[in-house]
């Protein structure tokens, strides 16, 4: 026989876990989701522990994110995977904090619009993931992985060439700093803050 946990509430049956279909309303779609809780096979009550009301965030969360255009968590996983970036490199990488690809990857929160335009222009260009690890100086961490990713590109990429605007020569950090001056046709136009 198989161990079950006790009741939460009554103390004396034991619980199994259950799913049940549950409507769901997000900006006007509409969708059934599986939310997960325990019953109880004596009082027959039914609650969501922690485990339980975890699961179902997550899954609220997943269907938000596609509601919104966003990747899913799986398809962060799998881009992630693709370059064989670790969690700790892709937040170093693309910022947003120690722990986001994890919150990101498992559904726990959403990635914003800008983080969502940065992961997909990584996807589809294999030249725009090199030059954010040459931005980030990042290099010495992914120099075997260049190699085997170029060789594993199919189609041919049409390389564009960049032209660097001149730098402000007092400010030794060459990465990209938003709140200096951008240049536009000769002229600098502050940024906002």
């Amino acid at each position: 026989m198989e161990n079950k946990a006790l009741c939460a509430i009554c103390g004396e049956g034991h619980v199994t876990a259950q799913a049940r279909a549950v409507e769901t309303e997000y900006k006007g779609t509409k969708a059934l989701l599986p939310m997960h809780y325990q019953l109880c096979d004596t009082c027959t009550s039914d609650y969501a522990g922690m485990a339980e009301s975890k699961l179902n965030k997550r899954i609220v969360m997943a269907f938000r994110k596609q509601v919104d255009g966003l990747l899913t968590g799986d398809e962060i996983m799998a881009l992630r995977k693709q370059y064989q970036v670790t969690q700790a490199q892709a937040a170093k990488l693309f910022g947003g904090g120690p722990v986001a690809f994890s919150k990101y990857e498992n559904d726990d929160v959403a990635q914003s619009e800008a983080m969502d335009t940065l992961l997909r222009l990584v996807r589809r260009s294999p030249e725009a993931f090199w030059a954010l690890v040459e931005e980030k100086g990042m290099q010495a961490e992914f120099t075997q992985l260049r190699e085997s990713v170029h060789s594993s590109i199919s189609a041919p990429v049409k390389v564009v060439a960049l032209k660097r605007l001149p730098t402000n020569t007092t400010r030794p950090d060459p990465h990209y700093n938003p709140r200096e001056f951008r240049r536009f046709e000769g002229e600098a136009v502050p940024c906002q803050k």
